[in-house]
C-alpha cells in the first residue's frame, strides 16, 4: 500500500488592498491530493483571509485520462467563511492506474462571478 500526499496551493490577487508584494488576495484555495494504491483522493478547502464574513462560490472539477477513455466529475457550490475561517469544500475519489493521466483544478469566485483563488494539480500529460 502506497500513500503519496500532495498538497499545492496558488493564490489570486484582486484588484482591491495593496501590500508590499501587490494587492492583498481574498482568499486561498487548497487542493490535497493522496494516493492510496489505484485511489486518488482530491480534497478542496479555502481559507479566507480577510478581516470580514464573505460569500464564494466553488467549482472543483476533476479529468482522469486512461486507455480505455476520459471521464470527468465536476462539483460545486456556494459557502461563507468568517475572518481567517478554513472551509472544506468538496472531495473526490477516482480510480488512477499507472498509465492514466489526471488534471484536477479548484476555482473559488466572489459573489460578482470573478475567480479570486485558484488551485490546480496533473499528473502525465494534460488531458485533452
Amino acid at each position: 500500500m502506497k500513500c503519496v500526499p500532495l498538497v499545492l496551493a496558488a493564490l489570486v490577487m484582486p484588484p482591491g488592498g495593496t501590500s508590499a508584494q501587490g494587492p492583498l488576495p481574498l482568499c486561498q484555495a487548497r487542493l490535497e491530493l493522496t494516493r492510496h494504491d489505484q485511489l486518488l483522493t482530491v480534497t478542496g478547502s479555502c481559507r479566507s483571509l480577510r478581516s470580514a464574513p464573505a460569500r464564494y462560490r466553488y467549482q472543483l472539477l476533476v479529468v482522469r485520462r486512461s486507455p480505455a477513455g476520459r471521464s470527468q466529475s465536476a462539483q460545486g457550490g456556494e459557502f461563507g467563511l468568517g475572518p481567517g475561517q478554513e472551509a472544506r469544500l468538496s472531495e473526490v475519489r477516482v480510480s488512477v492506474l499507472s498509465r492514466d493521466e489526471y488534471r484536477v483544478l479548484l476555482l473559488i469566485f466572489d459573489e460578482t462571478g470573478r475567480v479570486v483563488a485558484r488551485d490546480s494539480a496533473a499528473q502525465g500529460a494534460a488531458p485533452r
